[in-house]
Order: structure tokens, then C-alpha cells, then sequence
């Protein structure tokens, strides 16, 4: 075998792990269209690494209560078009940081019920991704990963979930600024080290916060009830703090002007991103309005010369027609002579 054949089978055995990978032996997981989207259904189905043989245009893969340890990038390389990925109780400890990079269509990811002690900061990175699920990771450290994510540019999280993650000691509440779009937030179950309300300052687009069964100490007691005022004020869907003094001791506290900063300043980056979100709908929308009046012009052209040469194309006579005709011509002028 030529040296050159074998070195493009081995660049397609890497590049393409379920092409060698022999699906016989992989379990079957039911695949149809569910709102429109191609989805396979891995659902408790015991496997204990990530799927390799699913068809690669798919949109959702649900994986839930499996026995899942390790995911790789390679493992979801082939899956470009990939939306929802549902990884609810399975065994995962540690993921890469890479391990999601090239998702560019990830909207939904669930994470929920494992074992990580640590999210990738790449997480935070990913443009589409709307709903990120981290409830059940004990101890995992939200606020180290956030803030090694920075800067975060256009991002999409709208919902997060990061209740019961605080099982052996009080965790660090994250600073959420550079992600202006968050309007769900779940921290219930949680113990944190101190809330302050800067930390709901950088929530400019808050609408619900699910706080029940939280626990927290506060480095002023009045800023447990300036935290419930802004709250309140802000029309946020939210369990009242219950505070250490009573709200008419704190009734004069206002908000620190460094809060109030902080607060301009989500809200003119969720303003900058929104704009972002709708030029970049536009510029697609035109785009695709260009491609298909291009493809128009040139099959007008295209169509448009064809039928000129077919009409000016003159058929070609052979020899012996050519002798007829000749033959023919003659007998003409001999009859006007």
C-alpha cells in the first residue's frame, strides 16, 4: 500500500473515531424528531462512555442517568450541530477545558447530580449557550470558574442553576457582572461565606432568583434588608432574606455608590450585547437574502445563455447532405437559365 493511502487512514481514523469505532457493539439509542429537532434518547441506558456511532446532524442528546466518567472532545467533535446536551447523574469528576469547544450551536447544558469539583471556564465562553444546570456538584467552586473566564465578551446565559453545591462548607457567592443577561438564577440549598449587594448589583437582568433554603453571613446586617429593597424595587420573583435586625434599625441604609456603579455598568453591557444579538440576527437575515438573490442572478445568466445558444446553434450536416444540397441548388438554377 502506497505510503500516501496510509497516512490519509490514519488521519481519518483520528479525525473520524466513530467511522473506525465498530457500532455493532455500541447499544442503541432511540432516535427521532421531537419540536423539530433530530434528538437521540440515550436515557438510562447504562453506558459508561459517551455515545460514538449517533448520527452526526444531531441536535439533542439526552444521556441522563447513565454511568458516564469521562468526556473528551473528541468525543463530541463529531457532533457540530449539537443544541441540547443532557448529562443529568452520571459519574463525571473532572472535564477538560476544551472539552465543549467548537459548540457553537449549544444552547442547553445539564450537568447536573455529578461529581465535579470544578466547571471549565470555557463554559462561560460558549456564544449560544442559554441554560446552564450545576445543581448536585458538591463543593464545586462557581466563583473561581467565573472569574478565570474573564473577560467573557457576547455571552448568551439567560438561566443558571447552581443550588445545593455546598455540602461540607459555605462557598463564595460569584460575582456575576460579566454575565448581564442572567434572568434565572437558582442558589437554593446553598450556605456562602457573605452576601453583599454588590453581588445583586452585577444581576442588572435578574427576574427570578430562587433563594429558598440559603444561608449566609453579611458583612453589614443592614445589607441583608438593602439587599431585599433592591430586589423588591426591581420587580424580582424572590424569598425574602431573613435578617439578623429588624428592617426599621436599617431603614436609612442605601445602596453604596460603588454598587450603583457596578449596577450602570451590567446594564450598559446587557444593553451593548443585545444590540449585538440583533445586528447579528440582521446581518444573517441579509446575508441570506443576498445568497439567494446571487444564486438567482446566476441562474437567470446561466439559463439566459443556454437558450441563446441554443438558438443561434446551427445544426451540422454531413458530408452527404452536404452532396443533396449541392445537387439540389444546381437542379434550382438550371430551371431559371
Amino acid at each position: 500500500m502506497p505510503f500516501n493511502n496510509l497516512l490519509w487512514i490514519l488521519l481519518l481514523c483520528l479525525l473520524l473515531p466513530g467511522w473506525a469505532f465498530d457500532c455493532k457493539n455500541e447499544k442503541k439509542c432511540k432516535t427521532s424528531r421531537v419540536h423539530g429537532l433530530k434528538t437521540s434518547d440515550c436515557y438510562r441506558m447504562d453506558f459508561k462512555e459517551f455515545p460514538k456511532c449517533l448520527p452526526n446532524n444531531i441536535e439533542v442528546i439526552e444521556l441522563s442517568y447513565n454511568r458516564i466518567r469521562k468526556i473528551y472532545q473528541e468525543d463530541l467533535l463529531l457532533y457540530t450541530y449539537l443544541q441540547h446536551l443532557y448529562l443529568t447523574d452520571n459519574l463525571i469528576v473532572q472535564l477538560k477545558n476544551n472539552t465543549f469547544a467548537g459548540l457553537e450551536y449549544l444552547e442547553t447544558l445539564d450537568l447536573s447530580v455529578n461529581g465535579l469539583l470544578k466547571v471549565p471556564p470555557s463554559i462561560f465562553q460558549l456564544p449560544s449557550l442559554k441554560n446552564l444546570y450545576l445543581s448536585q456538584n458538591k463543593n464545586i467552586n462557581i466563583a473561581e470558574s467565573i472569574e478565570e473566564a474573564k473577560p467573557i465578551g457576547s455571552t448568551s446565559l439567560t438561566k443558571l442553576d447552581i443550588s445545593y453545591i455546598s455540602e461540607d462548607s459555605p462557598v463564595e457567592f460569584p460575582d456575576f457582572k460579566e454575565l448581564p443577561l442572567i434572568a434565572f438564577l437558582n442558589i437554593s440549598g446553598n450556605a456562602f461565606d457573605y452576601l453583599s449587594p454588590k453581588h445583586f448589583a452585577g444581576l442588572c437582568n435578574l427576574q427570578i432568583l430562587d433563594n429558598s433554603n440559603v444561608t449566609a453571613q453579611y458583612e453589614n446586617n443592614c445589607d441583608c434588608w438593602i439587599i431585599n429593597r433592591w430586589l423588591t424595587e426591581r420587580n424580582v420573583d424572590f424569598h425574602t432574606f431573613l435578617c439578623p435586625l429588624f428592617s426599621q434599625e436599617c431603614s436609612n441604609e442605601q445602596m453604596d455608590p460603588e454598587d450603583l456603579k457596578v449596577f450602570e455598568d451590567c446594564t450598559e453591557k446587557f444593553k451593548n450585547i443585545k444590540q449585538w444579538h440583533v445586528l447579528k440576527k440582521v446581518a444573517l437575515w441579509l446575508g441570506g437574502v443576498l445568497l439567494v438573490i446571487l444564486i438567482l442572478g446566476i441562474g437567470f445568466v446561466y439559463f439566459g445563455c443556454n437558450k441563446n445558444r441554443k438558438t443561434k446553434k446551427q445544426p451540422i450536416m454531413t458530408l452527404r447532405e452536404r452532396v443533396e444540397l449541392m445537387h439540389v441548388e444546381n437542379k434550382v438554377e438550371n430551371i431559371y437559365i
